[in-house]
């Protein structure tokens, strides 16, 4: 029975992806060589930011038995507004707006460790990204205790073109459970490490950047529902669906 729920879970988590994907464009813009290399620099900086994998969860750890499957997304507002965009990007925007969908699935491990691992996609755009996290709970959080994690993530690109992304980031998140709602803040670094070409056009930046979020999870039987604050090289948007123990 519980494989079986699991199975469901798991196609439901993958038709909301496919329903957020559907929405855009097969490749209505994408990143293209050759840019002005400040130009670049520009783009990696706010694009790099926009891709990082933010946690959108609490901080107490799921437990031996614990697992969580989720889609969401992101909305950056103002990306198309930038000098970069009429040098690096070749399209447009749907709806103008920039939005990283994304499935993934979290396990619970013995000892406060989770681990998560995430697929997503620039929609409307062929940047494809696969993402990892491992988290430790330093506090495990109870009825009077908050919970306290250490997060690390690690993304690339995949079939993204002429765009190549490599990403780290580290973060310290605290979360306390109220009932149905579980408020949660965190902070840490990525470095980013974004190239745009080939050979003689290559292009490279280097970014290491603070980040911040804020967020609260709805806590009901199914789904959970969070919305998240993020602040990387500007602020956005995101909103995740997941379900699971």
């Amino acid at each position: 029975m519980q494989q079986k729920r699991c199975h469901w879970l798991g196609v439901f988590g993958l038709f909301l992806f496919v329903a957020i994907t559907a929405a855009a464009p097969a490749h209505a813009w994408d990143p293209a060589a050759p840019a002005p290399p400040a130009d670049f620099t520009a783009f990696n900086r706010r694009f790099s930011s926009d891709l990082y994998p933010y946690p959108r969860h609490g901080a107490a750890p799921l437990g031996l038995l614990g697992f969580e499957i989720y889609a969401d997304a992101t909305y950056d507002r103002s990306f198309d507004e930038e000098p970069f965009f009429r040098t690096v990007i070749d399209g447009n925007l749907p709806g103008s707006a920039l939005s990283i969908g994304r499935v993934g699935i979290r396990k619970g491990l013995p000892g406060g460790v989770d681990l998560g691992v995430s697929y997503g996609q620039a929609l409307g755009s062929g940047v494809r990204l696969v993402s990892a996290e491992a988290e430790y709970a330093l506090l495990g959080g109870g009825v009077l205790e908050p919970a306290l994690g250490l997060r690390v993530t690690g993304t690339r690109t995949v079939s993204s073109g002429a765009y190549d992304l490599h990403q780290f980031g580290a973060e310290l998140l605290l979360s306390k459970g109220f009932a149905i709602l579980t408020p949660y803040v965190g902070a840490g670094l990525t470095y980013s490490r974004g190239q745009l070409g080939h050979g003689a056009t290559l292009l490279t930046d280097n970014a290491t950047r603070a980040v911040a979020y804020a967020g609260v999870r709805l806590n009901l039987l199914l789904p959970k529902i969070v919305v998240e604050v993020e602040k990387g090289e500007v602020v956005q948007g995101a909103v995740r669906v997941g379900f699971g123990l």
